[in-house]
C-alpha cells in the first residue's frame, strides 16, 4: 500500500548549487482510498530535484483535520526531534502556525498549489506543481545542514466523537548539504 514518493512539505530543488543540495532516499506514502486517489512524486534533472502531487479528493472533508509533522535530525548517530506537532487546519492557519519551521514551510508551499491549506476540503483535483526553494528561502536558515527523517500524517475526525480515520501519511529520508563548487 505505499509507493515511493516525498513528503508534501520538504521537498527541495535548490536553483543555487554552490549553497546547499538536498537528497531523497526511502520515500514512502500512503492515501486512504476511500478518501483519494493519485501520485506523489520527484523530480531529478541534474541534481535539482523538485515535489509534485496530483490527487484527486473524491469526498468533503470538514470537522478537524489534524496533521502531524515528525521531523527529525540525525546529530552524532542518533535522531533528535525539531518538529512533532498536531496541527487542526480546521482552525489554524498552517501559515499562521506558532512553530517557525513549520510556518515557513506552509508559506514556501503556498507559491505552488492550488488549494488552502485550511479545510474544508472539497472534492477535485489537489496539485502541487513542483515545488522548489531557491538559494533565499528563509527554511534554509531554520535548517541546518545534516540527515533527516520527516514523517507527516493526517487524520479525519468529523465529530468530536467520531473515530479518527487516517487521510495520508508519507515519509522519507533526506540530506541537506552544502554542495561543493
Amino acid at each position: 500500500m505505499f509507493k515511493h514518493c516525498a513528503v508534501l512539505v520538504l521537498l527541495v530543488q535548490l536553483i543555487d548549487r554552490s549553497t546547499a543540495v538536498v537528497r531523497f532516499e526511502n520515500l514512502k506514502y500512503e492515501l486512504n482510498k476511500d478518501y483519494m486517489h493519485g501520485n506523489i512524486f520527484i523530480k531529478s534533472q541534474n541534481d535539482k530535484y523538485s515535489f509534485g502531487a496530483d490527487v484527486e479528493l473524491a469526498k468533503k472533508i470538514e470537522g478537524s483535520v489534524i496533521v502531524t509533522p515528525h521531523l527529525q535530525h540525525l546529530i552524532k548517530g542518533e535522531y533528535h526531534t525539531m518538529v512533532n506537532i498536531d496541527l487542526d487546519t480546521c482552525k489554524v492557519d498552517p501559515v499562521m502556525s506558532e512553530n517557525p519551521i513549520v510556518r515557513t514551510i506552509a508559506k514556501e508551499s503556498t507559491k505552488f498549489i492550488n488549494f488552502s491549506l485550511m479545510c474544508p476540503y472539497n472534492p477535485g483535483r489537489y496539485l502541487l506543481n513542483d515545488f522548489t526553494l531557491d538559494s533565499e528561502s528563509p527554511l534554509l536558515k531554520l535548517i541546518p545542514n545534516g540527515k533527516y527523517k520527516m514523517q507527516l500524517k493526517a487524520t479525519h475526525h468529523p465529530t468530536p466523537d467520531a473515530t479518527p480515520t487516517m487521510l495520508f501519511e508519507y515519509s522519507i529520508d533526506f540530506e541537506l548539504f552544502a554542495a561543493t563548487s
